[in-house]
């Protein structure tokens, strides 16, 4: 059987949180497609609703209203058989490399446009950053505790620790790279103006 409508990457994404069995809102889903930010993109609310629209309309997703804690009737969604069958079909094609975007690496890239203090600056930036993402991570590794159903993220996210401990690591030796004291005020320390050398940058 084949669906009926094409998932988008938004979709696919809902298809398989929901594949843990739970019943969750459109805003549990979002709440949920957050914590994918560490490494894979998290939709706006309003990508959530329309999708979960499209899903539901091609049957890869059921829908029913319940009232919870005594509030007012919400919607919930679950996995349909046809849903779970097109997220793991999904799923096993092969991976597309990762893309990577870097703005730090960037300015490091092109910091002979900046001065020392303003290099060092978007070095620290990004340094805080890494050491707010470790936190977070920190939180929601713990959160996930030991439970089976939650391996796999929860080994997503012990790769995540260890990723932004590997980015804090190079990121100290790259800042104590170029901002090291230099006489000469060359952002690459070999005092030299780099008029003369055209390196290959092209493949």
């Amino acid at each position: 059987m084949s669906a009926a409508v094409e998932p988008t990457q938004t979709g696919y994404t809902l298809l398989g949180l929901l594949s843990f069995g739970v019943e969750l809102s459109g805003y549990e889903l979002k709440q949920w497609a957050d914590n994918l930010k560490y490494f894979w993109s998290a939709p706006a609310m309003s990508q959530v609703y329309r999708e979960l629209e499209r899903l539901t309309a091609g049957g890869l997703v059921d829908q029913r209203r319940v009232v919870r804690d005594g509030t007012r009737a919400t919607k919930v969604y679950r996995l349909t058989p046809l849903g779970e069958q097109v997220v793991r079909s999904w799923l096993a094609e092969a991976p597309a490399p990762p893309v990577l975007r870097h703005p730090a690496a960037l300015r490091v890239f092109f910091g002979h446009l900046l001065d020392a203090d303003e290099l060092r600056a978007a070095l620290e930036t990004h340094r805080a950053w890494c050491e707010r993402t470790l936190a977070e991570l920190a939180d929601l590794r713990a959160g996930l505790g030991d439970e089976a159903m939650w391996r796999n993220p929860a080994l997503i996210a012990d790769w995540g620790l260890g990723y932004y401990q590997g980015e804090l690591a190079a990121m100290a030796a790259i800042e104590e790279a170029v901002t090291g004291d230099d006489p000469a005020g060359d952002p690459a320390g070999d005092g030299s103006d780099h008029d003369d050398v055209a390196p290959e940058l092209a493949g």
